[in-house]
């Protein structure tokens, strides 16, 4: 019997202890004192370490895994929409989102802006985005912007327009940054990427610091609700990164945080000495975020052959030689590059770039990123395979997007989120959502790599199906991998960080379509309950 000084401060046992840890893939019980687990084993072994003030949990055989890590997704920004005057656009037809930012307008002073967030082209009746004459009949006293989903795209009124100096004569291809009418030449309103994130960065820009907090509060608790305890946020911007170091300093940060930084940024935060692993177990400073070509839901990707039925290949953001040098001077600076790249031609460029940097300074272990890594071939795994570089594939996307796979077809779905190639390639890949591209629970992200089955059971690449516990393990100990902590957490194993969940089915015995059902009972970070059911 430990002495009080020396008991755990917390001991959960009769549970089905899966721990994603190959040295004792199963346990009955844990005990947790000062945050971290110290004993992982039988009941009995562990009840013996009980003092007189440690609280003992009795799961009566409910499954507690690893906490899940979501290694791409959208924190605080999303969290900013969800409390600033931003209209949820995930609605059926175009019609309906005027009415509902019609509404917001009627309680917005003049001049200023109407936002809406979450539409899905595919998912309303027209099956596009809305145009500038649609949002023009919302008002044309305010300006109004709608953004997909998936981000990278959106549509604004003529005021909107205006107010970026977007007219017929503006620099921009048809295919983007703005998209014309073929006939007149005239923006219709629909925007991608740079034009795009120009005017939705600008917006986000006006939501106060309160907003931030309130924002990053209220999202917090919807992921700690679905089982996530660390999230790797995949574009913060320096007023963002205050806003998190307030909400450390108030202890109110509610899960771990890995953050990636906007390339623009860069320079600033390497003058300032600040580099990747920068922070505590809380909050830490990431990598460097760069964007190398579109999205998937977009269709936007930039693909070596055609969509199906099209001749577009997508959109290129960089020349190789510009992504070059980028790449290789925030790799000389020591920092990690977390490069999205949905695409197997934008991947190809990226990988081009981390082998030209590496061959002119070699770094040991410098685990740079290719966010999405969408479509790949054997070449690309292969180069990969030999950079060290890790892949943070949607897990989720299939299941959500199906409808839109049309656009890919069967024989390129075969190679989109490869969960089982990059791991039969030795390659270390992590559960990802992209939230708000694709859902952010990562019980339905799990369901999706066992089953690759979308919400009309369409099947898109069955040769890429992974078993549940690497499933699992993709949603843990990869995910801590991703971000240089797989020391610390990502398994339920003695020294390591406390993060867990309790759930109400075993994920390894249930129906694998019933995965996404299963309750979730309790999270825990650092020993302490987040969220409870």
């Amino acid at each position: 019997m430990a002495t009080s000084g020396l008991a755990p401060d917390t001991l959960i046992v009769n549970a089905n202890v899966i721990t994603v840890d190959a040295r004792n893939p199963r346990a009955e019980a844990v005990a947790i004192k000062n945050g971290k687990f110290v004993a992982v084993g039988a009941n009995k072994d562990v009840e013996d370490l009980s003092g007189p003030g440690t609280q003992v949990i009795n799961l009566s055989g409910k499954t507690v895994t690893p906490g899940f890590i979501d290694a791409h997704i959208h924190v605080m920004s999303t969290g900013t929409k969800m409390v600033s005057s931003m209209v949820d656009c995930e609605l059926p037809s175009i019609g309906q989102v005027q009415e509902d930012l019609r509404l917001r307008a009627r309680e917005t002073p003049p001049g200023k802006w109407v936002m809406g967030f979450k539409y899905d082209d595919t998912k309303t009746v027209e099956g596009r985005m809305p145009s500038r004459w649609e949002l023009d009949e919302v008002s044309r006293e305010h300006p109004v912007i709608v953004t997909h989903r998936a981000g990278l795209m959106s549509s604004v009124n003529e005021k909107g327009l205006e107010e970026f100096g977007v007219t017929r004569d503006s620099a921009g291809p048809i295919s983007g940054p703005y998209e014309r009418e073929p006939e007149s030449g005239e923006p219709n309103g629909v925007l991608y990427e740079a034009g795009e994130e120009r005017i939705r960065f600008f917006v986000l820009s006006q939501a106060s610091k309160e907003e931030r907090l309130e924002g990053l509060k209220r999202i917090t608790r919807m992921y700690a609700a679905a089982g996530l305890t660390s999230v790797h946020d995949a574009m913060v911007m320096p007023e963002e990164v205050r806003v998190y170091q307030e909400a450390w300093e108030r202890e109110e940060l509610l899960l771990r945080v890995y953050m990636l930084v906007h390339e623009n940024y860069f320079e600033s935060f390497r003058d300032a000495g600040i580099r990747t692993g920068y922070g505590d177990d809380k909050l830490k400073w990431g990598g460097i975020k760069l964007t190398n070509d579109g999205g998937i839901a977009t269709r936007t990707a930039y693909l070596s052959e055609p969509y199906i039925g099209s001749e577009e290949h997508g959109l290129m953001l960089f020349e190789q030689e510009e992504l070059d040098e980028k790449i290789r001077s925030i790799h000389e600076a020591g920092y990690q590059v977390c490069v999205h790249s949905n695409g197997d031609a934008a991947i190809d460029m990226t990988l081009r770039a981390f082998e030209r940097a590496q061959e002119g300074y070699p770094r040991q272990g410098a685990r740079h990123r290719i966010e999405h890594c969408t479509v790949v071939n054997l070449d690309i795994l292969r180069r990969i395979k030999a950079l060290g570089v890790v892949p943070t594939p949607f897990g989720a996307y299939a299941y959500q997007h199906g409808e839109k796979m049309h656009f890919y077809g069967e024989d390129r779905a075969r190679w989109m989120f490869a969960h089982r190639s990059f791991l039969d390639h030795g390659i270390t890949c992590t559960g990802a959502s992209d939230f708000t591209a694709s859902p952010f629970e990562p019980l339905l992200g799990i369901q999706c790599c066992v089953t690759r089955t979308d919400m009309e059971g369409r099947v898109w690449g069955p040769n890429q199906k992974v078993s549940i516990d690497e499933a699992l393990r993709i949603y843990t100990l990869n995910g801590a991998y991703a971000s240089f902590e797989e020391n610390i957490k990502g398994s339920i194993t003695p020294g390591k960080l406390a993060d867990l969940v309790v759930l109400g089915e075993d994920p390894t015995v249930v129906d694998p379509f019933s995965i996404k059902d299963i309750p979730i009972e309790m999270t825990m970070v650092g020993g302490e309950a987040v969220y409870e059911g």
